[in-house]
């Protein structure tokens, strides 16, 4: 089709092997690909397309093409659109092309040029961009971060190493990872696309988050590596307890006596105590007894489970480490290709060079680990600082080049020396593990001055709770105390009320019932009764309704675009603090019942 190196060529496809060869097929090229999110509204592809400058966009499905066809006009640089599925002949233009027809017409070309597509790959090096990533953030314009094949192969390699991904357990052609993550993220793409091809794994794709087709593929293919948010280890972990609910007294106790001991024998290594007989028997019969019929659920071969993009709550891993089950920590960013630290379980290799200290990760939960560092590495290792005010400063052969046509907002991110100023707080102890504290930018600042990290308050809620979905703070410089907005699970609080008598005809019924409503405010108070008072919600929004990714209320790697929020609902947040109660309905956002096991938490 004429494509030159250099050229922008975007692809918007859910995660499915065409993604990979269209990757791979662009980056051989010499391309760069712009990663476009398929969910994303009209004018927000518009945006990217114009913003990169793409010649040519891939589309998987008839959906998608129409979005694209409708914004064509306005896509000054756009001159091609390659739909990967089959589609209405109505759709067809002069400038539509299917993957079949490309596909033909790349052999023709390879025939007739048998050089050209060596030819092509010896001429990219290692500084060259390779990618596109264009990170919406909780507020502004989306930006183009810039990633060359030097991020992202220095980013696999070390990745691949410290997560001690080459084991004994299996050869490299018997591991399996399971697909889970959008590849348009690059925490999906860098570990599932890019770490199981440097390591000849195979990988298999379970079609996103939904929890019949991710079963289905745990069953299907086994996996031995499985890379998510933890949102999904949420999601397996109320699903053992809601089968764990459903069995006979005997075994409950057997689960719940699993689940204690494994608790006290991680918390004894955490505290330095040494764990009695009774207490290591008990966690080497029955937590790994318990722990096998859990590791089923997931495939049977799992090794490895690795957590990133948000923070996980150290609870979570407590109770996998319980079963026998390797969860990790990762951290990164999208303009660090993206990983940078990984909390690593004990029977990873260390692989940190100059460092002879033995540091029991159990006594490390909570932290996402020292930054990912390897002997004889054949690039540079990570390096990490604080600023004065305590932001978490990266270094290293993995931070991008900068944003795509934005060099102010290149400078503000990375300074003159070359550190990414990452826009989290945090700690770094004397073993070089980092505690995030916060983010620098999103703090809510009183009228009292009271500085609150509203995720910080929002993480001790969501991960522990059955009873809370969602909570979001509220609060600014014109208030003198915190709010919050909750979206309830159903479900417990319909048991709740079942058990208590409580009549209703409808989930309003249940949602408007001051008993319910005491249950909601005691929970969040009983999971925040160690922080100060003042970063407490002294009232509660509540909405029936969860916030979504299509609605345009959660970036794509699940975070709160809180401005959006904020402003869509300023209406009922002013009559909220204006109340004279503590709680608050937010009408608009009323439902029914309903299947709430999408739910992003």
């Amino acid at each position: 089709l004429g494509l030159k190196k250099g050229d922008r060529i975007a692809l918007s496809s859910e995660t499915r092997v065409d993604w990979v060869i269209s990757d791979l097929g662009v980056q051989s090229l010499g391309g760069v690909l712009v990663a476009v999110y398929p969910n994303l509204k009209p004018a927000e592809v518009q945006y990217i397309l114009n913003d990169s400058g793409t010649k040519l966009i891939f589309v998987d499905e008839e959906e998608n093409l129409e979005k694209v066809l409708k914004i064509k006009d306005q896509c000054k640089e756009l001159e091609y659109i390659v739909i990967i599925d089959d589609f209405d002949a109505s759709l067809k233009k002069d400038y539509v092309v299917s993957l079949d027809e490309l596909v033909k017409k790349g052999k023709k070309y390879i025939k007739e040029n048998p050089s050209a597509f060596l030819d092509s790959i010896n001429q990219i090096q290692e500084e060259d961009l390779a990618s596109l990533i264009y990170t919406s953030g909780t507020t502004g314009i989306p930006k183009g971060t810039m990633l060359t094949h030097k991020n992202f192969l220095s980013d696999a390699t070390a990745a691949v190493a410290v997560a001690a991904i080459l084991r004994k357990d299996y050869k490299p052609e018997e591991m399996e990872f399971l697909s889970i993550l959008p590849l348009s993220h690059s925490f999906g793409r860098c570990v599932d696309e890019y770490c199981s091809i440097y390591i000849g794994a195979s990988m298999n794709f379970a079609g996103g988050f939904d929890p019949i087709r991710v079963r289905k593929s745990l069953e299907t293919f086994q996996p031995t590596l499985i890379a998510a948010i933890p949102y999904f280890y949420q999601k397996i972990y109320n699903m053992v307890l809601d089968e764990v609910k459903g069995m006979p007294d005997s075994v409950k106790k057997l689960f719940d006596s699993a689940i204690s001991t494994g608790r006290e024998y991680f918390i004894n290594k955490r505290d330095g105590k040494k764990n009695s007989f009774k207490t290591k028997l008990k966690f080497n019969t029955i937590g790994k007894l318990v722990g096998k019929v859990v590791r089923k659920k997931l495939g049977g071969r799992i090794i490895l489970m690795i957590s990133g993009s948000a923070a996980i709550a150290p609870e979570l891993v407590l109770f996998f480490l319980s079963l026998g089950i390797n969860l990790v920590e990762g951290y990164g960013l999208t303009e660090t290709s993206p990983v940078t630290h990984l909390l690593r379980t004990k029977d990873n290799s260390d692989y940190r060079p100059n460092f002879d200290k033995k540091v029991e990760v159990y006594q490390k939960l909570g932290t996402i680990g020292p930054p990912i560092e390897i002997a004889d590495n054949p690039y540079e290792n990570v390096q990490q600082k604080l600023s004065e005010f305590d932001e978490l400063l990266l270094k290293g052969p993995m931070v991008m080049k900068g944003y795509w046509m934005k060099p102010e907002l290149t400078k503000a991110a990375l300074d003159d020396d070359g550190w990414l100023h990452t826009g989290d707080l945090a700690k770094i102890d004397e073993d070089d593990y980092v505690r995030i504290t916060g983010r620098a930018k999103l703090v809510i600042k009183l009228k009292t001055a009271k500085m609150i990290s509203p995720a910080a308050v929002e993480k001790l809620v969501v991960p522990k709770s059955r009873i809370i979905a969602q909570i979001l703070l509220v609060g600014d410089d014109t208030r003198k105390y915190l709010t919050s907005i909750i979206v309830p699970y159903q479900e417990p609080l319909k048991e709740y009320a079942d058990k208590n008598d409580i009549q209703y005809e409808n989930w309003s019924d249940i949602i408007h019932n001051e008993k319910i409503l005491k249950i909601i405010k005691d929970e969040v108070y009983r999971l925040t009764e160690d922080i100060s008072d003042y970063a407490r919600p002294k009232k509660f929004a509540i909405s029936s309704k969860a916030f979504e990714l299509k609605e345009g209320y959660l970036t794509p790697s699940y975070k709160f675009k809180r401005n959006k929020l904020f402003e869509d609902l300023k209406e009922d947040i002013d009559k909220m603090y204006k109340s004279d109660g503590d709680f608050y309905i937010i009408e608009k956002r009323m439902t029914d019942f309903y299947d709430q096991s999408g739910i992003i938490s």
